[in-house]
């Protein structure tokens, strides 16, 4: 999306994420008014949402006056408005501790990652790993905190659980998508972009770990599009780069 937006649009953009990440509803101007210092009214604010929906960057559902993210707008708010942050220095330091405590053992570290990863996003964590050296062998899954999406209402149908929980357990979808993630960095695929066209109820944020794609893994979380990406982006940025850490250190 290359949309030239204003710096009022874009806070707007920004806080109908937020507040729609938050509650799980359509998000009016009025409440955009009331909740934050815009510096315009009403009017105003509804006005700039016809526009950013018009841009494809929001929807309206029939049901509500409210606006809400599009594919397109969670895609904006990642590439351009999101800030850049670090996991907190405490926080950094309890996952640190959690690793080291758990010695060496390199399932005990996949595990705990899962866990790690699931706990601080708030939904569910996921580790891939090839035991061996052929990239035809099938990843061993790790994953946690299924129950944290449970009750998201993304997942009301137990069509669209079933496809994340097929995904968790047998990695049915999963491998065409570690194949095309690159060795650095943190991704975020959003559903409705490839290749998760077919599952535009579901969103990853991914990271690999190790030395290479055959001898490390990916680390990453799964859940609704509306998802907290400032939090799950540099969580699973930070277990990423402590596995390579990890690993590296004792030659795994």
């Amino acid at each position: 999306m290359d949309a030239q937006l204003t710096d009022r649009q874009q806070r707007i953009l920004a806080l109908v994420v937020h507040e729609h990440v938050q509650a799980a509803q359509p998000v009016a101007s009025g409440s955009l008014v009331r909740r934050y210092d815009l510096g315009v009214g009403t009017a105003t604010v509804r006005s700039e949402l016809a526009v950013l929906e018009s841009l494809g960057l929001l929807m309206q559902p029939h049901t509500s006056a409210g606006r809400v993210p599009t594919v397109a707008g969670y895609r904006y708010f990642v590439e351009h408005l999101m800030r850049a942050a670090e996991l907190p220095v405490n926080e950094r330091r309890t996952i640190r501790h959690q690793f080291h405590q758990a010695g060496t053992d390199l399932d005990r570290w996949m595990r705990l990652a899962a866990a790690v990863v699931a706990r601080v996003s708030g939904v569910v964590g996921l580790v891939a790993r090839r035991e061996t050296d052929s990239a035809m062998a099938p990843p061993q899954l790790y994953h946690a905190g299924l129950t944290q999406i449970l009750y998201a209402p993304e997942f009301a149908t137990g069509d669209r659980l079933r496809v994340v929980v097929e995904l968790l357990e047998h990695g049915r979808g999963l491998e065409p998508i570690l194949d095309r993630l690159p060795q650095t960095g943190v991704q975020v695929i959003i559903g409705g972009e490839p290749p998760l066209e077919r599952t535009p109820h579901v969103a990853l944020v991914l990271a690999r770990f190790g030395p290479s794609p055959r001898s490390g893994g990916v680390i990453g979380v799964v859940g609704p599009p509306r998802l907290a990406y400032e939090r799950a982006v540099p969580t699973v940025g930070y277990v990423a780069r402590l596995m390579d850490q990890l690993m590296a250190s004792t030659a795994v």
